[in-house]
């Protein structure tokens, strides 16, 4: 198989993946009907990815230099302010700006 082939093929297979990902959830909640174990998901689902995004952000960082202080400032920055203001996009880029102001001087 050229390359070109096996590009054309690569983009079809992507395509259809896409496509089938886009439209099962139509298919599958399209009668209207509430399911229990969708409204678990949909609740479930915001904190579970918040707990992997703050695992994987602290599971670089160097605890034996100054580093620790600016991070632990700017997570507690990040959750001061969303659990004040209830804005996910406020918190994470206010967390993320502070973290890169300590970092930057």
């Amino acid at each position: 198989m050229n390359e070109i082939n096996y590009l054309l093929a690569a983009m079809l297979v992507m395509t259809v993946a896409t496509y089938i990902t886009r439209l099962t959830p139509f298919l599958l909640f399209s009668k209207g009907q509430e399911s229990s174990l969708f409204n678990y998901i949909s609740k479930s689902t915001p904190p579970m990815v918040m707990t992997i995004l703050v695992i994987y952000m602290l599971k670089d960082v160097e605890y034996l230099t100054f580093e620790i202080v600016y991070t632990f400032i700017a997570l507690l920055v990040t959750a001061g302010l969303h659990i004040y203001k209830r804005n996910a996009l406020l918190s994470i880029v206010s967390g993320t700006i502070i973290y890169m102001i300590f970092v930057q001087t």
